[in-house]
């Protein structure tokens, strides 16, 4: 068929614009890229590069209706990116990835100024509105990300006198984070909450004894015990336990993994992904409620879900799924203050409890099998302000350093996703590290790869390490050491010892002096196959098993001999009760070579599959020792919550659906109640109107249970 002269004009139009919009991306990101850097290798730049083209051929192709071109540009000029390789490497939306990198003191500063010279006359001194409409609520049209905040100052807001601001770029990105402030200072809504006089104090987290009827932090204590001195509930009379109430949360995550901290017969506890509610310990009825909007499309490791909070005075501490770490006061549930600890656009989310030392407020991260680096930091209780930051995955220079025989040391993983424990008395902080990554392959990471598999005891006043010891070095098998460590008094060869005890997820079951980091004992818990045995100093001595290879071995424990899932000290009986995994797995890795690290992807270099049944048991092990004393059988299932000891003389069980009492000198069981969903989550206990009731979660319900 031949073709008109116009017809050919057309085709070679389009040609040609085709051509530009495909040229776009790589020319682009060259331009973009090295206008705003130091010109370096092509071979460190390209993935810079790469991403920049691939975000301008989307916006060619209509992409990013949020950002003009301009604001694209300047965006990608950034050395970050505002986060926006993120968007291409996770699939992320703009909304989602997008996080303005003026989030200083000073940018917030001169954003306040800004704010007051330009916008207060119209908004407000607190920007909830006068002339002009309220710039600190939630719930605008375009949502209530920071991008969403910056197209309203952008776009002013249809309908309402405010117009499009005259502020240059990075003048109106200053405005955001100080607004951000403001908006999280002013509470979700204009309501007056419900007031309560909580007030909590340094001395009562650290004496828990004088007032049993409370529970004041994660794990009970700063011991990491889940132990309570309250004594109603007996072997004799725990049959006679009654539901008193139950409280139906409005959620519709999968998962609920929380611990509530209950002063002064309320009940506080996170619901996910990222609400705070206070609750009527005697009633179950809702006192205020705090709700975080998040992106739905964040990088998340583990799930949507949150461990618990931190209190201390009056101010509850929230670690959210979007990176900050948030100041809420108990009373009213407004928000005093809020710290980013680390951008989620890094794969970095907070999932665990916080952990108050003195005046301090710490916490720990998940993200490590995005290849994210893990880290502890610790913030000032009235300000926020950053105190100290560990590093768990040593850096150029750092001691340990020298375990990374590679540049993997950059991507290591290292999580610290589970709340550690304190002793004031030493004023050390413990703390469990997560696995590294990737995962199941480790040839691109030759050697012990610190402090990934450890326990770190670091100095609670500069975060400075104090001793470490690795369980797993160079581990192969997803055997995180995130367990919240035990410190117990115990005697040790006739010898009174500090000790930590630690059922760790390889399947052996570790006794430390907390004082050195001595290796004082070691035996499994769990039959294992992977290792001989342990060394004079703790270190595995491998066996056959050990070895993952791209074909895989049959290796005992599987997942692991426990998972995050708490633990429980009875000091009485000095007996330890671990919700113990028995079963088995083929460990394989991928083909050598083949393990490439994709920001936001899961950094795992293969995997691994059960094999057979597996059981699950209460096991009450020997805390000096380590030997069995007894074992009572639970449901297999993922569903499984942690231990709570009594000084009642019973041991308490979440799994599979249901709550179980056990008698804790024989295991016995001696009462059980379906409470008809999930049990993620570990039983506390504590007081109301003068009787001591014991809490359970199921599903997305709360339940207590009292004689």
């Amino acid at each position: 068929m031949k073709l008109s002269f116009w017809q050919m004009k057309r085709i070679f139009w389009i040609a040609a614009i085709a051509t530009v919009i495909v040229l776009i991306g790589p020319v682009g990101g060259a331009y973009y890229y090295y206008r705003a850097h130091t010109v370096r290798p092509l071979s460190d730049a390209w993935p810079q590069i790469v991403w920049r083209g691939q975000i301008y051929l989307k916006k060619a192709l209509g992409g990013i209706p949020q950002l003009t071109w301009t604001e694209l540009l300047r965006m990608t000029a950034d050395e970050h990116g505002f986060g926006l390789n993120h968007a291409i490497a996770w699939g992320q939306s703009a909304d989602a990835a997008v996080v303005s990198p003026y989030e200083s003191r000073e940018d917030r500063e001169a954003g306040g100024h800004l704010f007051r010279e330009h916008c207060a006359k119209c908004h407000g001194q607190d920007g909830r509105g006068a002339f002009g409409p309220s710039l600190v609520r939630l719930g605008y049209k375009n949502g209530d990300s920071e991008l969403a905040l910056y197209r309203v100052l952008t776009d002013g807001i249809a309908r309402t006198p405010m117009l499009p601001t005259n502020l240059s770029f990075a003048e109106r990105w200053r405005v955001v984070s100080y607004l951000r402030t403001l908006q999280f200072h002013s509470g979700n809504n204009d309501d007056e909450a419900s007031s309560l006089n909580i007030h909590v104090t340094s001395e009562q987290i650290k004496k828990t004894s004088d007032n049993p009827g409370e529970w004041l932090s994660y794990s009970g204590s700063l011991s990491g015990w889940r132990y309570s001195s309250l004594s109603e509930i007996t072997p004799a009379n725990v049959s006679r336990l009654r539901l008193r109430w139950v409280h139906q949360f409005t959620f519709s995550e999968p998962k609920f993994e929380s611990t509530p901290l209950v002063v002064n017969d309320t009940i506080f506890i996170t619901e996910p992904p990222a609400t705070v509610v206070a609750l009527d310990a005697k009633t179950g009825e809702v006192i205020w409620e705090y709700a975080r909007p998040i992106p739905v499309d964040l990088p998340i490791e583990t799930g949507r879900v949150n461990r618990g909070l931190a209190i201390l005075d009056n101010s509850l501490f929230f670690g959210c799924l979007d990176g900050y770490l948030i100041a809420i006061d108990a009373n009213t549930g407004k928000v005093k203050w809020q710290t980013r600890v680390a951008r989620s656009s890094d794969g970095y989310s907070l999932t665990g409890a916080p952990l108050v030392v003195n005046h301090s407020v710490v916490i720990g991260i998940a993200g490590g099998d995005h290849g994210a680096r893990g880290f502890l930091a610790a913030y000032d209780v009235t300000t926020g302000q950053q105190q100290w930051k560990f590093d768990t995955i040593p850096g150029p220079g750092e001691a340990g350093h020298e375990t990374w025989l590679s540049e993997a040391w950059k991507t290591g993983g290292g999580g610290t996703w589970v709340t550690g424990s304190y002793d004031p008395s030493l004023d050390l902080i413990y703390w469990g590290v997560g696995n590294p990554t990737p995962a199941f392959a480790g040839e691109g990471r030759p050697g012990d790869n610190l402090f990934t598999d450890s326990v770190v005891a670091l100095h609670a006043s500069s975060g400075k390490l104090a001793w470490h010891f690795q369980f797993t070095p160079h581990d192969e098998h997803d055997w995180d050491s995130t367990q919240t460590p035990i410190l117990a008094d115990l005697l040790i060869d006739g010898l009174e010892r500090k000790v930590i005890c630690w059922p760790n997820r390889n399947g052996f079951y570790y006794v430390l002096d907390r004082v050195t980091g001595q290796f004082l004992l070691g035996t499994p818990f769990v039959e294992i196959n992977w290792a001989q045995g342990l060394s004079s100093r703790g270190r595995p001595i491998p066996a056959d098993a050990s070895a993952v290879t791209e074909g895989g071995r049959i290796t005992k424990p599987g997942e692991g001999g426990v998972n995050w899932e708490p633990a429980a000290f009875n000091p009485a009986l000095s007996l330890i009760f671990v919700n113990a995994i028995e079963g088995q797995s083929v460990f394989t890795k991928s083909v050598a070579g083949g393990v490439t690290h994709v920001e936001g992807g899961f950094y795992t270099g293969s995997g691994s599959t059960t094999l057979g049944p597996v059981t699950q048991v209460v096991r009450a092990l020997d805390a000096a020792t380590g030997a069995k004393r007894w074992e009572s059988p639970l449901p297999a299932t993922t569903a499984r919550g942690g231990m709570l000891a009594t000084a009642g003389g019973l041991a308490f069980a979440t799994s599979g659906g249901s709550l179980f009492a056990l008698d804790a000198a024989t295991g016995k069981e001696l009462w059980s109640v379906g409470l008809g969903g999930d049990t993620r989550a570990p039983p506390i206990s504590f007081t109301t109107e003068g009787r001591q009731v014991i809490a359970a979660l199921a599903g997305r319900a709360m339940f207590l249970f009292g004689l």
